[in-house]
């Protein structure tokens, strides 16, 4: 799969939302079951999210779970 190709595309399928993500698609599951769920679609048997809705998602994500390094890393 060519990822280049993928990031033009208006909408992903679930598939290439895992590769876009890097991330097991049983990963991807468990995060959208959560609430707020990203708003996924059926084209046939497959399931779609829009390229848009997918980055708004990442983004309320990104806001709603900032990432602080933690005080006592003893690395």
């Amino acid at each position: 799969m060519d990822l280049a190709a993928t990031l033009t595309k208006p909408a992903w399928s679930f598939e290439e939302l895992c590769v876009v993500l890097g991330l097991p698609d049983s990963t991807v599951e468990l995060i959208a079951r959560e609430q707020p769920a990203p708003p996924f679609f059926m084209l046939g048997r497959r399931r779609y999210i829009l390229r848009t809705d997918a980055l708004d998602w990442l983004e309320e994500r990104r806001n709603a779970y900032p990432w602080t390094p933690r005080k006592n890393n003893r690395r």
